[in-house]
């Protein structure tokens, strides 16, 4: 597996620069542009209102490839205090820095031209390689999930900082 190579199927497109990307807690609106030769594979997506990205994150560098515990360190933003942040595992997070810096976000279509998908909630810097798309569908949905204690603790105190439950943001 260490000889795997994989070829983008497009490029994410944002005109904000990558710090104000980082700290959105909603995700930006930008576009999925897939290049022409895998346009065909778009066909029948129109109708879907989210889509899954997989993408490679480009800018994360040899060293914070070694990272295996990190804070939450983008809540620091709403006003939590580091040390009410819990160390925890990377893969109990969203962080960038991990052994293989692949990203797998859910983004909302506002529109399709061509190739070119406009989306919002996005998550990622302008020129990261998109390695795959698929929709989302309700084979996907999960109602009845659970979570650690650490994760409804910091979840709790990052809706008391901000005065709104997380899921109508």
């Amino acid at each position: 597996m260490s000889g795997a190579v994989f070829n983008p199927i497009g490029v994410v497109r944002v005109n904000l620069d990558d710090e104000y990307v980082k700290q959105s807690h909603e995700g930006v609106e930008g576009c999925l542009e897939i290049f022409e030769e895998y346009m065909e594979g778009l066909e029948g997506i129109d109708g879907f209102t989210h889509l899954i990205v997989i993408a490679y994150l480009h800018k994360v560098n040899s060293e914070q490839r070694k990272t295996l515990k990190v804070k939450h360190k983008r809540l620091l933003g709403l006003g939590i205090d580091l040390g009410d942040l819990p160390e925890v595992g990377v893969f109990c997070t969203d962080s960038p820095h991990r052994p293989n810096p692949i990203a797998l976000t859910i983004v909302e279509v506002v529109k399709r031209e061509k190739n070119i998908l406009y989306v919002k909630n996005l998550d990622l810097f302008n020129g990261t390689p998109i390695l795959d798309i698929k929709p989302y569908t309700l084979e996907r949905v999960i109602i009845d999930i659970g979570f650690p204690e650490w994760y409804v603790n910091l979840r709790k105190k990052v809706e008391e900082k901000i005065g709104r439950k997380i899921s109508e943001l």
